[in-house]
C-alpha cells in the first residue's frame, strides 16, 4: 500500500490515515504469516503466565465482570468484559519475558496488541482478516512511536515504552476493528496519549508493575478507541506538539523519518521473537554462552572469570548495580540479570522459564558463577545499537585459557528468525501440562488458518474449554 502523506497533516493524522486505509488484501504474505506466528507465541505465553501469582489480582477483577461481555479470559470458562479480559491477558502475556521485541524502539507488542484485538474481535464477532489488519496497524503505530522516542533516551528518563507507546498501538488495533474513520482515529490516538504510563522503577525490587504496563496498555487502548467512536476528541498534534507525547516521554525525539515507509515497510516484519525468557538485552548474551558451551564442551567448574560486553543502554537495566544483579530474589530480578542468565547457561546448558525459581537463585554453584561475572560497555558494540542488540562473552578458565564468542543477531531476530516449526515448538513447551495435545492442535489449526475464519468463535470455543486453577 502506497501511503505517501500530505505534509500538512500532523503525525497522528498521518497514522490515522494509514490505519483507516489499511486493507488485508494489500498486505504482503510474509506480514500475514508473521501475525499468525506472533499469535501462536502470544497465546502460549499468556496462557502459561495466567498461572503466576502476579496474574491473579487482575484476573480476580476480570472474573467479577463475568457476563458483561463475550471476551475470553485465558484459562477460564466464562466470557467476561473485553476491557478486563484485555487487561488480564495483556498482563499475563508480558510476564514471562518471552514476548516479542521491536529492537529500534525497545517495545514488546504481542502482549498489548493481541490482548486488545482478541477481546475486541470476540466482542463484536469480527473476522480473522479484520484481526490481521488490526495487528498490523497496531505494530505500525506502537513501533514508530517507540523508535521516535529513542529507547536509550526514554529509558534514561524512567519510562517503559511497552506502557507508554503500547496504549497508542492498542488504540490503533482497536480502532481498526471498530472501523474508525480518520477523524476518529486521530482522536483515539490523542486520547490514548493521555493514558500513556509505565515507569522502570520495578527494576529496584522486582515488582509486578512491569507486567502491569502491557495489560494497562491493552485496557487503555480499547477504552480510547471506544471513546473516539462515541465522539470524544483528542488533540491532533498530540505527538509532536510542544506539550505532546514525543517531547514529554523523550526530550530528544527522533522526528526525522517518522512516517518513512509507512504502508510499505511493515514493522511487524522487523520485530524479533524472543527465544529466552529474559530481557532482550540478554538474548545475545545467552546465545553467546550457548555457542561457547557447544563449541568447547565446557564444564561450569572450569570457569574462573566471565566478562560480558554489551551496549550502554543495557547497563542500568540488566547489569547494574552489579551486587543486586548477582543476587536475584524474584523471577523479575533474574529476568533482568546478566549474571544469573550467564550462570544458568553455563551450569544448566539451557535457559528456560522453569529455571527461574528460588532453587536456582539459591544454588551455591549459580551463586559462585554469578560472583565471577561482570559487565562492561563496549563502544564498538554500542555503536551498533539500536539497529542490533549485540553482546560478547569472554571467559577465563582455571587453566588460563581465554575463550570468547560474540552474537550480533540473537536467535529470533528478523535477521536470524525462528522458523514456524520453532515457533510451534516454543508454544508447545509453554502449554505442556496445561493444554492437552489434541486441544492445542485444534487451537493451532485455527490460528494458522486465521484469514479463513469468518469470526473468532471457533477459537473462543476452544479457549473457553480450558480451565486453570485459581
Amino acid at each position: 500500500m502506497d501511503c505517501q502523506q500530505d505534509s500538512r497533516l500532523s503525525y497522528s493524522e498521518k497514522l490515522a490515515r494509514f490505519c483507516s486505509q489499511l486493507q488485508y488484501d494489500q498486505l504482503p504474505a510474509a506480514a500475514i504469516e508473521k501475525v499468525k506466528h506472533c499469535f501462536v507465541d502470544y497465546l502460549a505465553i499468556a496462557f502459561r503466565a495466567s498461572c503466576l501469582d502476579s496474574s491473579q489480582p487482575v484476573r480476580t477483577l476480570a472474573k467479577e465482570a463475568a457476563g458483561l461481555g463475550k471476551a475470553t479470559l485465558l484459562g477460564w470458562r466464562r466470557p467476561t468484559s473485553p476491557y478486563w479480559a484485555a487487561f488480564a491477558n495483556g498482563m499475563a502475556a508480558h510476564s514471562l519475558e518471552l514476548d516479542d521485541t521491536y529492537l529500534k524502539g525497545s517495545i514488546h507488542n504481542e502482549s498489548f496488541l493481541y490482548s486488545t484485538a482478541l477481546a475486541c474481535a470476540e466482542e463484536h464477532g469480527l473476522s480473522g482478516k479484520r484481526f490481521v489488519e488490526a495487528i498490523v496497524a497496531g505494530f505500525e503505530v506502537a513501533c514508530r512511536l517507540a523508535e521516535a522516542l529513542q529507547p536509550a533516551v526514554t529509558n534514561a528518563r524512567g519510562f517503559h515504552p511497552t506502557g507508554t507507546c503500547g496504549v497508542v498501538g492498542a488504540a490503533a488495533a482497536a480502532g481498526k476493528l471498530l472501523a474508525l474513520n480518520e477523524t476518529q482515529f486521530t482522536s483515539a490516538i490523542g486520547i490514548a496519549c493521555s493514558q500513556a504510563s509505565g515507569l522502570l522503577e520495578f527494576v529496584s525490587d522486582g515488582s509486578w508493575t512491569k507486567r502491569f504496563h502491557a495489560g494497562w496498555a491493552a485496557h487503555g487502548g480499547l477504552t480510547a478507541a471506544g471513546l473516539a467512536k462515541h465522539g470524544m476528541t483528542g488533540p491532533r498534534t498530540v505527538l509532536e506538539g510542544p506539550f505532546g507525547f514525543l517531547h514529554a516521554y523523550s526530550g530528544q525525539p527522533k522526528l526525522e523519518g517518522f512516517d518513512q515507509g509507512l504502508g510499505q515497510d511493515y514493522k511487524v516484519l522487523q520485530t524479533a521473537m524472543k527465544y529466552y525468557p529474559c530481557n532482550y538485552y540478554i538474548q545475545a548474551v545467552n546465545d553467546s554462552v550457548h555457542k561457547l558451551n557447544d563449541r568447547e564442551d565446557l564444564h561450569a567448574e572450569e570457569i574462573a572469570k566471565v566478562v560480558v560486553y554489551t551496549v550502554r543502554a543495557a547497563s542500568h537495566l540488566v547489569c547494574e548495580p552489579i551486587a543486586q544483579k548477582r543476587n536475584p530474589r524474584t523471577m523479575i530480578d533474574a529476568q533482568f540479570s546478566v549474571p544469573f542468565n550467564v550462570a544458568l547457561g553455563f551450569l544448566a546448558k539451557r535457559v528456560t522459564f522453569s529455571d527461574f525459581n528460588d532453587q536456582m537463585y539459591q544454588s551455591a554453584e549459580i551463586q559462585r558463577l554469578m560472583n565471577l561475572t561482570s559487565c562492561e560497555v563496549d563502544p564498538v558494540l554500542d555503536a551498533q545499537y539500536p539497529e542490533t542488540w549485540p553482546a560478547r562473552v569472554e571467559i577465563t578458565l582455571k587453566d588460563g585459557r581465554m575463550l570468547a564468542d560474540e552474537t550480533q543477531y540473537a536467535k529470533g531476530d528478523p535477521r536470524n528468525p525462528l522458523t514456524q516449526d520453532e515457533v510451534i515448538t516454543k508454544h508447545k513447551g509453554l502449554v505442556s501440562g496445561l493444554v492437552d495435545d489434541s486441544t492445542d492442535d485444534q487451537m493451532l489449526d485455527v490460528i494458522l488458518r486465521l484469514e479463513q475464519q469468518p469470526d473468532l468463535s471457533g477459537l473462543s470455543g476452544i479457549l473457553q474449554r480450558l480451565e486453570l486453577a485459581g
